[in-house]
């Protein structure tokens, strides 16, 4: 398991070497099971069977094309997912300022924790948390709505795992900061995404919609005290 100071390349440079033997298992069992041979399998994807030998050994440094195109000859469809594992440093992504707004506009009744750890054994960490003696706010800090249905999805993964470590209710929040760009993606949701997301906007020049546990969504400014 890496640590969370691990350096991305070299985190990066190990899960290729792995997915490249998974890979090659994968192909191999594929081809296998259509019946085909590597010299098969290589005409139809047009490379040669020495190298389709290579890449189901996990030696090959084939390109993701070959790949689908091996994959596509057996009869399969490659496929590639993102998973998060862990969360870039607050200093790192430029979003410290943001949660320090946020805290220093909290009342002194919260207790923040900056990069608090999801659990044991995962590398994933919530922007900011904020305990409270009844509740505890899970803040994640987006300096952009790029994806809004992929980053809550991603934030909501985050607060289910927090909340099994928490007696307390644990509430999320997705904070950005109050630009046009951000007003127009929470306006493009229409109906069905204003009765999801409530968003206020407020003179700290931050936004903030909370999520309940018992799924309503509204401000959190009101619980976090926000002083105008």
């Amino acid at each position: 398991m890496q640590g969370l100071r691990a350096k991305p390349v070299h985190i990066g440079q190990q899960r290729a070497v792995q997915l490249r033997h998974r890979l090659g298992g994968e192909l191999r069992l594929a081809r296998i099971s259509a019946g085909l041979t590597q010299r098969q399998v290589g005409r139809l994807a047009n490379v040669s069977q020495g190298f389709v030998s290579s890449v189901e050994r996990g030696h090959g440094a084939a390109s993701l094309a070959i790949c689908a195109r091996m994959a596509a000859a057996s009869g399969h469809e490659l496929a590639v997912r993102l998973y998060p594992i862990r969360t870039i440093a607050l200093r790192d992504s430029g979003q410290l300022a943001l949660v320090q707004s946020i805290t220093a506009r909290a009342a002194a009744t919260w207790h923040p924790r900056l990069e608090f750890p999801i659990g044991p054994g995962d590398l994933r960490a919530a922007d900011l948390v904020l305990e409270g003696a009844h509740e505890v706010l899970h803040i994640e800090v987006e300096r952009s709505l790029v994806d809004l249905q992929a980053q809550l999805r991603a934030a909501q993964l985050k607060r289910e795992a927090l909340a099994e470590r928490f007696d307390r209710p644990v509430r999320l929040v997705i904070a950005v900061p109050d630009r046009r760009s951000a007003r127009t993606v929470v306006r493009s949701l229409g109906v069905a995404g204003s009765r999801t997301l409530a968003v206020s906007s407020r003179p700290s020049g931050t936004q903030f919609a909370m999520d309940h546990p018992s799924g309503q969504m509204d401000s959190c400014s009101s619980p976090l005290q926000i002083e105008h």
